[in-house]
């Protein structure tokens, strides 16, 4: 049944290469929306190929908030997500628009979705843990008996997890009025778009951007975590050939694509569709 009054907020998730980019416009440009990004790498400037960032061109058909707001090696919280994007929705509600919050993130997602109310991490010890290997980490973790993050690869999570002292903040109730979908092509329709994507950031220059990032910042440093990078530095100083560092970039973009779905099943709220044009059908009757 239509909504008597068309939702404050809609929301995008899904998986890498699932396609939230190009339905997230289609909806802005025949909605008159707005697109909030949720993804905790696009929010640094300067990494424009690897994080596969809404070109400009697509910029330029909706306006995009939370993109390119702090440099590659500057940290950026759920807690600074959440109120940028509450920010956000309000202003552009107050316009009469659509927000549409977009993204694979799933802990941005949540923190506004549920409107969670977050811990504020003790930094104190940040820059001891930030030298620690990743085993160091978890090993301080289970020394502390916190419950070990969803990605126990992912340093920034093991970091988070020490500074929040393994407190994940309190859930509230969903937002009121709001949609959310996701979108999840089926596992070889999504390899396949994933092995394509990462193929054409060869070509689009991406390790050029990794090397303008390495001389810049001298060489990749822990915030860097978004996939790929620290792959194509390997290949960069000699470590692994082109082809393996492709292959390799494919085989880790897989797997974080598994590691999002997961996250996002956990929400029974989501809406599922495998293809964009059915989700697209699915918004137009809630607005």
């Amino acid at each position: 049944m239509k909504n008597k009054q068309p939702p404050k907020v809609l929301f995008i998730v899904g998986p890498t290469a699932s396609g939230k980019t190009a339905l997230s416009l289609r909806i802005a440009k025949d909605y008159n929306g707005e697109i909030i990004c949720a993804d905790s790498q696009t929010v640094r400037r300067e990494m424009n190929i690897g994080t596969a960032k809404p070109t400009l061109t697509e910029q330029a058909i909706a306006k995009h908030h939370l993109i390119d707001v702090i440099n590659p090696n500057q940290q950026f919280s759920a807690a600074q997500f959440k109120q940028a994007a509450s920010d956000a929705i309000t202003a552009i509600n107050d316009m009469k628009k659509l927000p549409i919050v977009v993204g694979g993130t799933g802990l941005y997602i949540d923190t506004l979705f549920f409107d969670m109310e977050l811990i504020v991490p003790d930094t104190e010890n940040r820059e001891i843990y930030q030298k620690l290997t990743t085993e160091e980490l978890k090993n301080e973790i289970n020394k502390n008996n916190l419950t070990m993050p969803l990605n126990d690869e992912n340093r920034r999570h093991l970091i988070a997890t020490l500074e929040r002292k393994g407190e994940k903040g309190r859930v509230m109730p969903a937002r009121e009025n709001t949609v959310i979908i996701g979108i999840a092509p089926q596992r070889e329709v999504l390899i396949e778009r994933i092995n394509k994507r990462v193929e054409a950031m060869f070509e689009a220059g991406f390790l050029d951007e990794v090397r303008m990032l390495m001389q810049k910042y001298n060489m990749i440093p822990d915030g860097f975590d978004a996939i790929g990078y620290k792959i194509a530095a390997r290949h960069i100083v000699g470590e692994m050939s082109k082809a393996e560092a492709i292959e390799k970039f494919k085989i880790a973009d897989r797997q974080y694509a598994k590691r999002q779905i997961t996250w996002f099943k956990r929400n029974a709220a989501i809406v599922w569709f495998e293809d964009a044009e059915t989700a697209y059908e699915y918004i137009r009757q809630q607005l």
